[in-house]
Parts: C-alpha cells; sequence; structure tokens
C-alpha cells in the first residue's frame, strides 16, 4: 500500500488552511515523504503540525498505513476514537502491473492541481514525538488495475466534520483524481554521490 507521496506548497488560494499547509510544506526541505519521514498533518481545530510517518511498533518501526476496517479495535482503537488528523499531499505513488516482472510506478493527484485530503490518525511516541497513520481503504474502478486499496481521500468539505469525530463510512474517493505513470521516486541514483547519503525503501 501508499508509502510515499509529496506535499508541495498551493499558494494563491484564498483558503487559510490552504496557505497554513503551504507554510508547513515549505519547511520540510524535502517535498518526498516516506514512511518514518516528517510530513504535514491538520489536527482538531484545523491546527496544522508537522509529524512522523509511521507508528512505532516492535513488529515494524514505521506502520504507516492503517485499515479503515480495523480502526475499532486492536492497536489504532484509542487513536480512532481521540486523535484524528488528515494529511495533505499534492500526489501520492503506488506500484502495479508494469513490463514483464518489474513493478510500474503511478502517481495519482487532483486535475485542478489542488490538494488531496487523507484521513489519518496520531499519537505520542516517547522517544519519537507525534507519529500519524494514514487511513486506507478499498480501491475505486481508477485506483483498482493498479492496487485493490487505496489512501481513504475526503473531500475537502468533510476535512471539518471527520476531524470531529464519531463513525464514519469509509468509501472509495468518488471524488476527481487523475493518474500518470512516472519514475519510481524511491529509486536510487544511476551515479550516487559519496557525499550524499542516500535510503532505500523498496516498493510495497
Amino acid at each position: 500500500m501508499c508509502n510515499s507521496y509529496r506535499i508541495t506548497p498551493r499558494r494563491g488560494s484564498a483558503k487559510e488552511l490552504h496557505e497554513k499547509v503551504s507554510g508547513a510544506a515549505e519547511n520540510l526541505g524535502e517535498s518526498l515523504v516516506r514512511k518514518s519521514d516528517s510530513g504535514v498533518v491538520v489536527t482538531a481545530g484545523l491546527g496544522v503540525e508537522v509529524m512522523r510517518w509511521g507508528f512505532h511498533r516492535s513488529f515494524n518501526p514505521s506502520v504507516n498505513n492503517a485499515r479503515a476496517d480495523k480502526l475499532e479495535g486492536g492497536m489504532w482503537a484509542e487513536a480512532w476514537r481521540e486523535r484524528r488528523c488528515v494529511i495533505p499531499m499534492t500526489l501520492f505513488y503506488e506500484w502495479g502491473p508494469g513490463s514483464g516482472r518489474r513493478k510500474q510506478a503511478f502517481e495519482f493527484h487532483d486535475p485542478a492541481d489542488d490538494f488531496l485530503w487523507v484521513a489519518g490518525i496520531w499519537e505520542e511516541h516517547p522517544e519519537l514525538g507525534r507519529c500519524h497513520s494514514m487511513v486506507t481503504t478499498d480501491a475505486s474502478p481508477l485506483m483498482a488495475p493498479v492496487h485493490d486499496r487505496m489512501p481513504a481521500i475526503l473531500l475537502p468539505s468533510e476535512v471539518a466534520g471527520f476531524l470531529n469525530g464519531g463513525s464514519w463510512d469509509f468509501q472509495p474517493y468518488a471524488g476527481p483524481l487523475a493518474v500518470t505513470p512516472c519514475a519510481s521516486p524511491l529509486a536510487r541514483p544511476q551515479t550516487p554521490d559519496p557525499q550524499q547519503s542516500f535510503r532505500n525503501f523498496p516498493p510495497a
């Protein structure tokens, strides 16, 4: 499931939340967010914070996706009841069938070049600080040829209501979404700079 996305500023909007998110995105320094990286999140009251992507657990140091059908119990239950967030992004990546045995990377984005608003939850870790995880749901018809699940994208009008708590019926995203084949954002450079340290996260 989704293990990388991009968040870049979207200036020029009259909406206060867009401006707050854009300012936080500029301070990240790197637009590509991978599991265990820092990303921008919107919390209750439409506050904007930077949190690590992925809950730390003994069996996995960065659990970055939370299934919508598992939120009511287990490791997600408390965060789902008490600490919801929304993850703004400009696009997300997924890998699907390609040529031969090699998977093809695809990027999904809003056709109007606006933010996508993805449901999430967060928790406080004693050493890592605040960490968030992305809610995933069943794939839409557009997503299904690539993957059977997708981020739980909210309509802009749903953001405040989701953050306020209560029950929520997650459905495959029915809003505007475009998909484009692309080069893998996780691929190592062809000629690595010995002075630069690279992280290698294999596609899911």
